[in-house]
C-alpha cells in the first residue's frame, strides 16, 4: 500500500451498515428526545425549576409514568406534580388505554369523540384532534398510547385549562384543575382539592401551598377561585338549576342511551338526561310512563329509571352521588337531603325496590336508579294529581350548567 500505511479502507458494504446504524441512532434519538423532553421545538422552557419527586411520588407512580410526567411537564413548561396529580385522579396507576362511554379516553381522559358528552358539538374538533402529541415517535398521536396521552395532557394545560408555568401558585393551579374537570367538585369528590393535595404530596411547592395531607380527606380551600370555581357547588357540581316553562311535549331519547325499547321524556329535560346518561355510562330504561305511581313524575315525563350500560354499578353510584344521594337519607330519597336541585327524588340503595343488585329489595322492577326532576306537578305542588294520560307540568327545573351544553 502506498506510503507503507497499515490503515485499511472500509469495504462499501460496511459503510452501508454504518450509515444504517447512524440513521437508526438518529431516529431513536428523535424518539427519546420526544419522550424524554428535549428542548427542541418545546413550548415554554423559561419556567422555574421542577420539583424533585418525593418518596410518596416514587411509591405511587411507576418509574415509566414518572419519567413521562416529568418529561412532558418540562417540554410544555407546567409543574410535573400537577400533571401527575391530574393523571392519578383520572386514571389511577393504570394506562386507561380505551375510550369510555362519555367520549374521553387515555391516561389523561381527554375528549376524543365528537358529539359525545366530553365534546358535545360534532362540528367542532375534539381536544385530541387539536392538540394530540405523538410522543412515542410511532408517527401517530394515539389516545391508547401512554406517552401520547400524558404529553397531550401536558400540552393542553396552559392554552386550554389556563394553568400557569412551572412555579405558578397553588390557587392558579387549583383553578386549572377545576377547568380540567369542568367543575371543582361533582358531589362525589372534591376534584380540585384532591388534585392539589396529591400534587403537594408529590412535591408541589407553589406560593400558597398547604402542608402535605391525605387527598382522600381533602377539604375545600377557603376563599374563592376567579370565575367562581372556589364557590360551593350546587347540584353535586352539575351546574345548578333553573326553571323553564315551554315548549312542553314528549321527545324521544337517542338510541345510544335507550338500547332496545325507545323512550321519551318531557322535551325540557332531554338535554339533562342525555348528559347524565353519557357522562355516567347509563342506559335509560323508562322515562314517560303510566305504569308508575300516578302522582309522581313518570306520568309527566320528568323522571328516569336507569342502569349501567356496561354492568358497572360503580358508575351508577357516581351518578347517584352527583345528583345528591347519600346513604344517610336513602330511605326517603327526597330533597333537600337526598336530591340536589333540579332533582326532587333519588331512589337508590336503601329505598325499596331500587338500587344495585346487592341492595334492590324486593326488586320488583329490577335493579335500577330512579331520578325525578322537580316540577309544578310534583308531590306537594299545586298541580299535583293522579294522571292516567300525559299532561305536561307548567314548569320543570333543569340543569343550568353542564346538562345544557
Amino acid at each position: 500500500m502506498a506510503g507503507g500505511s497499515n490503515h485499511r479502507s472500509r469495504p462499501v458494504w460496511a459503510l452501508g451498515v454504518l450509515a444504517g446504524l447512524a440513521f437508526t441512532v438518529v431516529a431513536l434519538t428523535g424518539v427519546f428526545m420526544a419522550v424524554l423532553g428535549a428542548d427542541v421545538g418545546c413550548v415554554g422552557g423559561g419556567g422555574a425549576a421542577q420539583a424533585a419527586p418525593t418518596k410518596t411520588a416514587k411509591q405511587e407512580i411507576s418509574p415509566r409514568k414518572l419519567r413521562l410526567y416529568r418529561a412532558a411537564a418540562k417540554r410544555f413548561d407546567v409543574d410535573w406534580t400537577f400533571l401527575a396529580a391530574i393523571g392519578y385522579q383520572e386514571c389511577g396507576n393504570g394506562t386507561c388505554a380505551e375510550i369510555n362511554p362519555s367520549g374521553c379516553g387515555g391516561a389523561m381522559q381527554i375528549a376524543v369523540v365528537r358529539g359525545s358528552a366530553c365534546s358535545p358539538d360534532p362540528s367542532v374538533p375534539t381536544l385530541w384532534e387539536r392538540y394530540g402529541v405523538d410522543a412515542d415517535g410511532d408517527g401517530t398521536a394515539s389516545i391508547t398510547s401512554l406517552a401520547d396521552s400524558i404529553f397531550t395532557g401536558a400540552r393542553i394545560l396552559r392554552p386550554v385549562m389556563g394553568a400557569p408555568r412551572t412555579g405558578g401558585s397553588f390557587a392558579a393551579y387549583r383553578e386549572a384543575a377545576c377547568r380540567y374537570y369542568g367543575a371543582c367538585d361533582d358531589g362525589i369528590v372534591s376534584y380540585a382539592d384532591e388534585v392539589m393535595a396529591r400534587a403537594v404530596q408529590y412535591g408541589f411547592h407553589g406560593a400558597g401551598s398547604p402542608k402535605p395531607s391525605d387527598p382522600a380527606g381533602a377539604v375545600p380551600a377557603t376563599g374563592s377561585v376567579p370565575g367562581g370555581c372556589g364557590a360551593p357547588a350546587t347540584s353535586g357540581g352539575l351546574g345548578g338549576a333553573r326553571r323553564v316553562t315551554g315548549p312542553a311535549r314528549l321527545k324521544a331519547l337517542p338510541a345510544d342511551i335507550t338500547p332496545g325499547t325507545p323512550e321519551s321524556c318531557d322535551s325540557r329535560i332531554v338535554a339533562d338526561v342525555i348528559y347524565l346518561a353519557r357522562r355516567f355510562g347509563q342506559v335509560v330504561t323508562d322515562c314517560f310512563g303510566l305504569g308508575h305511581t300516578p302522582d309522581g313524575e313518570h306520568p309527566v315525563g320528568a323522571a328516569i329509571d336507569a342502569a349501567p350500560k356496561d354492568g358497572n354499578w360503580a358508575n351508577t353510584m357516581r351518578l347517584a352521588r352527583a345528583v345528591g344521594w347519600n346513604p344517610g337519607c336513602a330511605a326517603s330519597g327526597v330533597r333537600p337531603d337526598c336530591a340536589d336541585p333540579p332533582f326532587r327524588f333519588t331512589g337508590y340503595n336503601g329505598y325499596p325496590s331500587h338500587g344495585d343488585p346487592a341492595h334492590c329489595v324486593p326488586c320488583t322492577g329490577g335493579p335500577h336508579i330512579h331520578i325525578s326532576w322537580q316540577t309544578s306537578a310534583s308531590p306537594g305542588m299545586p298541580e299535583n294529581t293522579s294522571l292516567y294520560a300525559y299532561r305536561p307540568a307548567t314548569w320543570i327545573e333543569v340543569l343550568a350548567g353542564k346538562g345544557r351544553r
